[in-house]
Order: structure tokens, then sequence, then C-alpha cells
């Protein structure tokens, strides 16, 4: 009957380390959960930094159409604007 108990320790206790060591890669192994939370940080970086792309790209689609129909007032625009380019004889005053 001795035998019996220690049999059952021992499936017990063998059966208690199967199952810490499938939960401890089931948590943080190559494809766990941690891993699986990791991803879904860095793809809602991506989706924002998608979205701010997605945005510039219309600003500038938009600019190029305006360039296409006043090219001269658009380019001087951005030539003032962007490049802090000034007509001949113009007076810059910089204020602190």
């Amino acid at each position: 009957m001795r035998f019996f108990g220690t049999v059952r320790k021992q499936y017990l206790l063998f059966l208690g380390i199967f199952v810490s060591a499938m939960l401890f890669l089931a948590i943080f192994g190559g494809r766990g959960l941690m891993q699986i939370y990791h991803l879904k940080e860095e793809r809602e970086k991506i989706k924002v930094a998608n979205a701010r792309l997605d945005e510039e790209n219309q600003k500038l689609a938009h600019q190029v159409e305006r360039m296409k129909n006043n090219k001269k007032e658009e380019v001087e625009k951005i030539a003032r604007e962007e490049l802090g380019l000034v007509k001949k004889g113009e007076i810059i005053y910089k204020f602190d």
C-alpha cells in the first residue's frame, strides 16, 4: 500500500512540474501571452504612425493641387513659409 502512495506523490509532483512548465511557456514563451501583448502595442503604434502619414499625404496632395492651379502665388507662399525667403527690398524683423 505504501508503494502506491509514493507513486501517486511522484505522479502528482511530475504533473505539477509539467503544468507549471506549460504555464511558464504559455506566458513567457516565444509565442506566449507577453509576446502577443507586445505585438499588439507595436501594432497600435504603427496604426497611429500610419494615420499621421495619411494625413500628411493628404496635405501634400492638396498642396500639389493648389500649386497646379495658382502656381506663382503658391510657390511664393511656400518659399516664404518653409524656406524663409524674402523678396528683393523687403526688410525682415525678428522678435524674441
